[in-house]
């Protein structure tokens, strides 16, 4: 192993003969006094024919470099075992996802315009990202069978963890939250005694969205339209870029109206 903060370089060196039927101790000293000369830290010799017994006791000494033999037979193993080795492919997705997510709230933040073209997934994963890139930690829900909230968000608040829900609204068909859908969330909230949530509708709320809320209610439920989402994203920008940190509490994040 390199020293911390050192470069290895590697030499890769192929051998193929015709008549050979191992390869000696000598091919094996030729190679190390190559390698030593151009400053390599580490050489693999591959071969088609066997390493001679003498070539693998050189193994067993003090080489001035990592020295590695390997045959034909070696390269297949490898192969094979790259064949066996079931690709990630849910993290490749997630990373995919993510990437995605943070270009829609840079379009967002240039563009507002841009919420009409994204389907209401789409708006989800990049409010999850958002916060994500805020300071919280977040749980994107699944499309369907949520509970009632979209994403959840979690952050510490006078040295213990509070847990608020958020939910998200982007009907194509352009139309505005009301009262029920309001007083869903809200039950949820109190039902499972989180300490507050966040509406968010992109195209707003009806007139009478918010009669039956109390003081109380509206302390623990905040809201917020298309421009709400704008703030949201260059904030999120700005956070990427450096030039915002995020508050000490947290929660101001949710409650800043």
């Amino acid at each position: 192993m390199p020293a911390t903060g050192a470069v290895d370089t590697v030499a890769v060196v192929a051998k193929f003969w015709r008549n050979q039927r191992t390869v000696p101790a000598s091919e094996l000293n030729k190679l190390i006094g190559a390698a030593l000369s151009q400053n390599f830290g580490r050489v693999i010799l591959v071969s088609n024919t066997p390493f001679s017994k003498s070539a693998l006791e050189m193994l067993e000494h003090n080489l001035p470099l990592a020295v590695e033999l390997k045959t034909l037979k070696d390269l297949r193993s490898w192969i094979e075992l790259a064949r066996e080795e079931q690709p990630d492919s849910g993290a490749e997705v997630r990373i995919i996802l993510q990437a995605v997510s943070e270009r829609f709230a840079r379009l967002i933040a240039q563009d507002p315009g841009t919420l009409a073209h994204l389907e209401w997934r789409d708006v989800e994963r990049t409010i999850a990202e958002i916060f994500d890139g805020l300071g919280f930690k977040v749980t994107l829900t699944p499309g369907s069978k949520d509970g009632g909230k979209d994403v959840i968000l979690e952050c510490e608040v006078a040295g213990k963890q509070a847990t608020y829900y958020v939910e998200i609204k982007h009907w194509r068909s352009s139309s505005r939250v009301g009262a029920e859908a309001v007083e869903k969330l809200l039950k949820v909230i109190v039902r499972e005694k989180k300490a507050g949530g966040l509406f968010l509708s992109t195209y707003g709320f009806t007139e009478n969205a918010f009669e039956q809320l109390t003081t109380i209610d509206r302390q623990k439920l905040r809201f917020g339209d298309q421009d709400r989402i704008v703030t949201l994203c260059r904030t999120y920008v700005k956070a990427k870029a450096g030039i915002w940190s995020p508050q000490k509490n947290l929660t101001e994040v949710i409650f800043d109206d």
